[in-house]
C-alpha cells in the first residue's frame, strides 16, 4: 500500500475524474451543461417541487450561486420555477421535457465513460472499491 494520504489520493482522483467527465460531456453532449449543473438537474428531477434553500443546504453552495445555475438552466429550457402556492415568498423547481431528455443524455456519456475506466477490472475488485467508498463517505458524514 502507498505511503500517499487517503484523503490527498481520492481528491487527485475526483479532480482527474470530473476533468475527464467534464471533457466527455462538452465533447458528446448536445446541450452545454457543467458538471454542477447536471447535480443540479438530477436533484431538481429526484425532488420535484424543489426549493432553493433545500438545493442551498444539500449542495453546500450558497444561494446566490445555487439562483445562478437556475438562472442558467432555466435559460436553457431544462428547468422551470413557479410560485409555490402555500407561499408565495419561495420559488418551486421542476424539471422541463427537454431537461429529462438532457439528464438521459448526460447519464448515457457517464455511463460510457464508467464502463471504459473500470473495463477488464474484476467485479469483485469494483465492489471491493464501491464497499469501501460507502464506508469512507459515511463516515466522513458522521
Amino acid at each position: 500500500m502507498s505511503e500517499e494520504l487517503l484523503v490527498t489520493s481520492v481528491g487527485k482522483l475526483r479532480n482527474l475524474l470530473h476533468r475527464l467527465l467534464k471533457q466527455r460531456y462538452a465533447a458528446e453532449a448536445e446541450v452545454r451543461l457543467t458538471v454542477e449543473e447536471f447535480i443540479l438537474l438530477n436533484m431538481i428531477e429526484a425532488h420535484t417541487d424543489q426549493i432553493l434553500q433545500n438545493i442551498a443546504i444539500a449542495t453546500g453552495k450558497n444561494k446566490s450561486v445555487v439562483m445562478r445555475m437556475i438562472d442558467s438552466l432555466e435559460q436553457k429550457g431544462l428547468a422551470r420555477r413557479t410560485v409555490n402556492p402555500a407561499d408565495r415568498r419561495e420559488n418551486l423547481l421542476s424539471i422541463t421535457d427537454q431537461g429529462a431528455a438532457a439528464l438521459s443524455q448526460y447519464r448515457e456519456i457517464e455511463k460510457r465513460l464508467s464502463g471504459e475506466l473500470l473495463r477488464d477490472i474484476p467485479r469483485e475488485k469494483v465492489a471491493c472499491f464501491f464497499e469501501v467508498a460507502g464506508i469512507l463517505s459515511k463516515r466522513a458524514r458522521e
